[in-house]
């Protein structure tokens, strides 16, 4: 029997899937709460950047990507790993 794959369709769905929801998680909420102005404004300050919200777009646009690669190997190969488990 030949090892079976994650359809690619079902890959795609869930590189978009996981970069909504860390993008949908990380963003600011309209209106920004105290506490989400004091984390973003406390982080903008430690790497010296005085435009806040260029700030967030950049560091949005750095994490995002990032972190939806490593859940989405993560995710793949667990799944990977299901579909080829021996039968017993």
């Amino acid at each position: 029997m030949g090892r079976r794959r994650v359809a690619t369709g079902f890959r795609i769905l869930i590189g978009v899937g996981i970069y909504i929801l860390v993008f949908l998680t990380l963003r600011p909420s309209s209106p920004v709460t105290k506490e989400q102005y004091a984390f973003w404004n406390d982080t903008a300050a430690l790497f010296g950047e005085p435009d806040v919200e260029g700030f967030i777009g950049w560091a949005l646009l750095l994490i995002c990507p990032a972190i939806t690669i490593i859940f989405y190997q993560v995710i793949v190969r667990i799944l990977h790993r299901h579909l080829n488990k021996p039968d017993k």
